[in-house]
């Protein structure tokens, strides 16, 4: 009996048929040892041209911290942050759910002026994971990372990404506040599929980032969503993206603007649990203020629930009052023929990330026989992992693999990775003690 196990895919497979090059991971988590170590060697590596891949087991990994940072109270504690530093690198989970990074932080004792919070709070402060400047063309698929604060304890930034050309598919950010930072204006950012999670401001920053599909899952009550600040020509773009209630009490705001004139958010065709607040105390209709500031442009097109019943969305808020009392008005609605030019290539140019996130052709024929796993290849596939019972056991690049060891009753299987190093869809075949 043979099946194939069909996860959530995204983007089809790869247009080229061309033989591409096979080689293995460069790190493997836990086997070649921690998540920290595989960063030191990836930034620690003399050439950068050549793509370096991590791969992350399934397992649950809390970071330890390395050195020591001040916190806002002014005493030191254990860093939590890991670094990455150099361009060219890929981090792979072996499963989405299976695979979770924690970093390690205080406790919550400090009063930031807002209440209890992390010593370690605020953007660059206590992050989970920072990709710097010069780590452009970044890969990111399959695994989540959480911060290691608490909800309601301050800014607990999951990723902050000052890079550029960072393409990510299928990771889950589990924060509250700021969990995903985008620091760069002139940098162009990636998501396909995933979940983004938290209440305040919980995707922020600058340049043009498009978010493909993706979920955004809000907590708590009175959150706020998209919070751009300068783009580099587009900002926020949310195509298809699910707006999902953690909790039925939950309400929120599709966003507010960070900056004066600067912020754009487009959210099309996207689907919602339950639509945005309406009507706050100052008659706002979806969108809400900050600091003064006001969007370039606050917009959507075709938001629904879930139900497939559209929002009414022609009291959307259409005008912003800064502190001197000036007027700046907003266009809160777009056209079909406006919201198709917010495609991918128009807003990330002559970079493809698409291709990147594509899934190879998966394996075929895998048959067992006599201790051997055999398939049919496929010509665009990096590697193939080997797994056993649902779990990715060992490597190979070569199309058959000698079982050493296996019960009766085991499943075998083989995922085919793209040259990122993403592995795609499983085919399986029974065991057959021969």
């Amino acid at each position: 009996m043979k099946r194939t196990i069909l996860p959530i895919i995204i983007a089809a497979h790869c247009l080229t048929v061309a033989a591409q090059e096979k080689r293995l991971y460069d790190f493997v988590v836990p086997r070649d040892g921690s998540f920290r170590q595989a960063l030191d060697a990836a930034n620690s590596r003399r050439d950068t041209t050549c793509r370096y891949r991590i791969f992350v087991m399934q397992g649950e990994y809390v970071i330890p911290t390395e050195g020591t940072t001040t916190g806002g109270d002014g005493k030191e504690y254990g860093d939590p942050r890991t670094y990455l530093k150099a361009p060219n690198t890929s981090i792979i989970g072996e499963d989405r759910d299976m695979t979770v990074l924690t970093n390690t932080v205080p406790e919550p004792t400090w009063d930031n002026g807002f209440g209890r919070a992390n010593p370690l709070e605020g953007i660059g402060h206590g992050d989970v994971l920072i990709i710097e400047k010069q780590s452009h063309d970044t890969y990111l698929q399959d695994f989540t990372m959480r911060s290691g604060m608490g909800d309601n304890t301050g800014r607990n930034i999951v990723l902050h990404d000052r890079s550029d050309l960072t393409a990510v598919k299928n990771i889950c950010l589990w924060g509250y506040q700021d969990t995903y930072v985008s620091n760069n204006q002139q940098g162009r950012f990636y998501f396909e599929g995933g979940i983004i999670r938290g209440r305040t401001d919980y995707i922020c920053g600058k340049g043009d980032v498009i978010y493909n599909k993706v979920t955004f899952q809000q907590c708590k009550r009175g959150g706020y969503l998209a919070v751009p600040s300068v783009a580099r020509r587009y900002g926020y773009v949310m195509l298809s993206c699910y707006i999902k209630s953690e909790t039925p009490d939950v309400t929120y705001y599709l966003g507010r603007p960070w900056g004066k004139g600067t912020p754009r958010a487009v959210w099309i065709d996207t689907k919602m649990d339950r639509g945005p607040i309406t009507k706050d105390k100052r008659g706002h209709n979806g969108w809400a203020d900050m600091s003064g500031g006001w969007p370039a442009l606050f917009t959507e097109y075709n938001s629904r629930l879930v139900t497939g019943e559209p929002l009414d969305l022609t009291g959307r808020r259409n005008m912003y009052v800064d502190k001197e009392g000036v007027e700046h008005a907003n266009r809160p609605v777009i056209s079909a023929n406006e919201a198709a030019e917010y495609t991918i290539k128009n807003v990330m140019g002559d970079w493809q990330p698409e291709k990147l996130t594509c899934n190879v052709t998966p394996p075929a024929n895998v048959k067992m026989k006599n201790g051997k796993l055999t398939w049919t290849g496929c010509t665009d596939a990096l590697l193939y992992a080997i797994c056993r019972n649902g779990k990715v056991v060992d490597f190979t690049t070569k199309t058959s693999y000698r079982i050493k060891n296996s019960n009766i009753g085991d499943l075998w299987a083989v995922r085919a990775a793209n040259q990122m190093g993403g592995l795609g869809m499983a085919t399986e075949t029974e065991h057959k003690a021969r």
